[in-house]
């Protein structure tokens, strides 16, 4: 070999070498948690970090922000990292971070999107180690047998940004509030129809009900409408709140126990989690819970107060929203422009019938089966709430704060998803009380008029 060749080989190896280590410097300081932040346009996601046990653990290990939001070294790592930066340069340069709703892209159906599940396993490689709760063994065992539709933020949502909760069954929620005194001694009393506040016995809960004079709809599907004519009926101001739903569970959780509390009625056993999401209960929308635990909460509170309260059919909810909307062109008034929780029913206005969040906020139940073509009426004077619903679809009315404004129309419906809400449920069987994936869907209740013995 010449020595003009020999010369070229070593500048080429020494350029090379340099490409490699300016390379590999450029990929550690890029790979810091200060250079993430430092053009990353969610503010938030370094101090709820920081909350979180993968910053502050037990063994003083601080994970960075590359371990979770890329993929291992060698299984797509330098192709995701080019991708990512190119999406944060560009919005940090020609977006306004204010503009985006950061608690929606915080839901478990967009984590899903800039969370590597391989990292999750790199890091975390044993899924039974010997530390691990009964309640991690069950939901781990459950996550081996379908990690082809599970992810690991499907349970562990906050494991990197924010204080972490261990799953377990939530007996907080049943606690009673002792600071309440109870302040009402009897239910109401329907005179004639019109509006009317429903109390609940021994109880503060009260809630407001609309009467919907009857009338001629026509309800169902394309060519397979059905014409019917309606009984007036009353119908809920607002979805059932937490406050009135928390009142059931109080009075008729069973604790998984057999036998049956109120009167036969046998109620939910606490969630796991947080079934109010961390939105906060109160006045906001009940949700999570099933078909099947709506129908009971239906049965618990006929016995309570006397009545006989149910779901409302497809064609009652379909009606008094034909009703409510009918002379209404906008619906910005009356339809909460929250993408990413419930709200509470004093951020909209009433629409015509008085009712607030009769689209958005929560998808809502009816008491027909879902059926994809044509129409099966359920008659709506006769009262049988407590038909399980377990493994059924049901219709769902109205939309929630997840739907587009297409589906804000008194025709559209939509059917609940029962196995696909329930993925990551670990438990055998799974849990006839509680959906384990939707955060959207709760309920309206109705009372035939006049009432029927």
């Amino acid at each position: 070999m010449g020595y003009k060749k020999l010369v070229q080989l070593l500048l080429l190896v020494v350029v090379l070498v340099l490409i490699g280590f300016l390379f590999k410097k450029a990929d550690a300081y890029t790979s810091t948690d200060e250079y993430c932040n430092s053009c990353h346009v969610h503010d938030h996601s370094h101090s709820s970090w920081m909350e979180s046990i993968h910053y502050s653990n037990c063994d003083g290990e601080v994970v960075s922000c590359v371990a979770c939001h890329l993929p291992p070294k060698g299984q797509g790592y330098y192709f995701e990292k080019l991708k990512a930066g190119i999406h944060d340069l560009y919005a940090y340069h020609f977006k306004d971070s204010s503009s985006y709703n950061w608690q929606q892209k915080s839901l478990p159906e967009y984590a899903r999107h800039h969370t590597f599940e391989t990292s999750c396993i790199k890091c975390h490689p044993k899924l039974f180690p010997a530390d691990l709760s009964e309640n991690g063994e069950i939901a781990h065992w459950h996550y081996q047998q379908n990690n082809d539709v599970l992810h690991c933020v499907d349970c562990h949502l906050n494991i990197g940004h924010g204080p972490t909760v261990k799953a377990s069954r939530n007996y907080q929620i049943l606690q009673a509030d002792s600071s309440v005194d109870t302040t009402y001694v009897a239910s109401a009393i329907i005179e004639d129809f019109k509006d009317f506040t429903e109390t609940i016995p021994e109880s503060d809960v009260a809630f407001d009900m609309i009467a919907v004079n009857g009338g001629d709809t026509s309800v169902g599907v394309s060519d397979k409408k059905v014409e019917m004519r309606l009984s007036p009926f009353f119908i809920g101001r607002i979805e059932v709140s937490w406050d009135e739903y928390v009142l059931f569970l109080r009075e008729t959780e069973s604790e998984g126990r057999t036998e049956q509390s109120l009167d036969g009625i046998s109620g939910a056993t606490p969630p796991w989690g947080n079934p109010d999401q961390g939105w906060g209960m109160g006045q906001r929308p009940a949700i999570t819970m099933t078909h099947h635990a709506a129908t009971v909460y239906c049965r618990w509170l006929s016995v309570r107060t006397g009545k006989k309260y149910r779901l409302p059919t497809e064609a009652e909810w379909a009606f008094a929203a034909q009703l409510a909307y009918k002379d209404l062109n906008d619906l910005s008034e009356y339809v909460s422009d929250v993408e990413a929780s419930t709200v509470e029913p004093d951020d909209v206005k009433a629409d015509a019938l008085g009712l607030k969040h009769l689209f958005g906020n929560v998808k809502e139940f009816c008491a027909d089966t879902y059926t994809e073509v044509g129409y099966q009426p359920v008659d709506s004077i006769l009262w049988n709430p407590i038909i399980s619903s377990e493994g059924k679809n049901h219709v769902l009315k109205g939309g929630s704060f997840k739907s587009p404004p297409d589906n804000f129309r008194s025709d559209f419906r939509e059917s609940t998803q029962h196995d696909k809400w329930m993925k990551t449920d670990p438990q055998i069987p799974k849990s006839i009380w509680w959906y384990s994936d939707c955060n959207d869907v709760g309920f309206r209740i109705v009372l035939s008029y006049p009432q029927t013995l």
